[in-house]
């Protein structure tokens, strides 16, 4: 689900001899210390990574054997154990090598402050983390890890309509027009992280039709028996029909390649309201529980953020639309295509009811119930992809109103009018549980955003 481990290369710079003549301490045992991280080091990555080269980086050779292994090593891990390191090979390392780099380093163990931030702002890929915490460690190897996944370009199913089979003609339906105006920046940018193949949304319809009813009825009992409320006129053949085009973009997805999945649904639809035989809403849900980022109205912006979720937390993302109430100084989110795995895809799922798509009219959608009191991080790129808007909540309720899209979570914030009158583009919204902003303000670094919080 999470894909092939990064290798990862884990150098060590620190001062030899006795008297040490730096710090942490005269008499430190930099050696000790060496072997100590290196057997506990494979425990960091959680099974996402694996270490290829473990070095105490001494001498020009030391640096050379590194370099000679280049192409076996997808990212780098540079611990600072003393004062008074060889400069001249660390920046080689970071610069020749040229790898996205984690430079770790402990209180009282390094003052290589300038250096690090020098890098980073040289345009390397470069993050630094100081700490006593061996959590925070681990914190910085799942954001490298995230951001090397991100650097080898995810490759994205992008099912849509003929005149929109380009990432420059996408969303040109007039529904669009206010809310997607992004920039050439944007389109290079997204390139750096997405590997995007287009598909006519009639190669999907052609998939649909060759699955039989049966191999989605088995699906479709499923998911009915494990509902707990399911509106009185939807009928089984509805959930077949949406099954039916769940195991079709599975077949579309392994055709291609593809590891995550946009759908150009609402252009489509408005299209021809009968262009597909229900909403795509209960396979994006589907998909999401099962660690394949998908995204209704093909929003790459949002998917790229459900990708980040996927590996930093391990945990699928729901796209949404916030709905301001000046009247109790309210955000609601809203969207009909939320996951149940919300807690993470490991975990069990959210309760769930089957209801009708609210825009169509349609059956059927996945209406989740959320944790009341959970904590939610809501985040949305810029569209110059420049800057990573970033929100901290919590869920205050679930409200269940037919008007709007179905899934809902309702938080509280300070100043309702502050979120009208600040609002920046694009309209969704990204919502993952969990306060995940320390993880997210290592990786903006990294992917060149800047973090805007949006009013509390």
């Amino acid at each position: 689900m999470l894909g092939p481990r990064t290798r990862l290369a884990l150098l060590f710079f620190g001062r030899e001899g006795t008297p040490l003549m730096a710090w942490p301490l005269y008499n430190y045992d930099v050696e000790r210390k060496i072997n100590e991280l290196m057997s506990e080091c494979e425990a960091w990555c959680e099974n996402e990574c694996e270490f290829v080269i473990k070095k105490w980086i001494k001498t020009r050779e030391d640096f050379e054997d590194v370099l000679s292994k280049s192409s076996e090593i997808d990212g780098l891990i540079i611990y600072v154990l003393t004062t008074s390191i060889n400069y001249d090979l660390f920046y080689n390392v970071v610069r020749v090598l040229s790898k996205p780099t984690l430079v770790l380093t402990e209180p009282y163990h390094s003052l290589a402050w300038p250096e690090i931030a020098g890098l980073m702002r040289e345009g390397y890929s470069v993050i630094g983390v100081s700490s006593s915490s061996r959590e925070d460690r681990v914190r910085g190897v799942k954001v490298l890890h995230t951001y090397i996944k991100l650097r080898q370009r995810v490759k994205v199913l992008v099912i849509t309509v003929p005149e929109e089979m380009s990432l420059e003609s996408l969303h040109r339906h007039e529904i669009y027009s206010g809310d997607r105006v992004y920039s050439d920046s944007y389109y290079k940018r997204l390139r750096e992280f997405m590997d995007l193949i287009f598909v006519d949304y009639a190669e999907l319809m052609n998939t649909y039709s060759s699955i039989s009813d049966d191999d989605a009825r088995k699906v479709a009992v499923t998911l009915l028996k494990n509902s707990y409320w399911v509106r009185e006129d939807i009928k089984t053949e509805d959930v077949v029909k949406a099954l039916k085009i769940y195991i079709a973009l599975k077949k579309l997805l392994n055709k291609y390649g593809a590891e995550a999945l946009a759908i150009n649904c609402f252009t489509i639809m408005l299209k021809d309201l009968n262009a597909l035989p229900t909403t795509p809403c209960v396979a994006i849900s589907l998909l999401n529980d099962e660690g394949i980022p998908a995204a209704c109205e093909a929003d790459l912006s949002s998917l790229l953020l459900q990708v980040i979720f996927k590996y930093l937390v391990k945990k699928p993302a729901w796209i949404s639309d916030p709905v301001i109430d000046f009247s109790d100084n309210s955000v609601t989110y809203a969207h009909c295509t939320a996951p149940t795995k919300m807690k993470g895809f490991a975990e069990e799922p959210e309760p769930y009811a089957l209801d009708t798509h609210d825009e169509s009219g349609k059956p059927v959608v996945i209406r989740t119930k959320m944790s009341l009191g959970q904590v939610i991080t809501v985040a949305q790129v810029s569209p110059d992809f420049s800057k990573l808007y970033l929100h901290v909540n919590k869920i205050v309720d679930t409200p269940v109103v037919d008007l709007a899209c179905r899934t809902k979570i309702k938080t509280l914030v300070k100043n309702a009018r502050e979120w009208l009158w600040e609002y920046k583009q694009p309209l969704h919204r990204v919502v993952v549980y969990g306060d995940w902003s320390y993880e997210l303000s290592m990786l903006s670094k990294l992917m060149k955003l800047e973090i805007q919080y949006e009013p509390e």
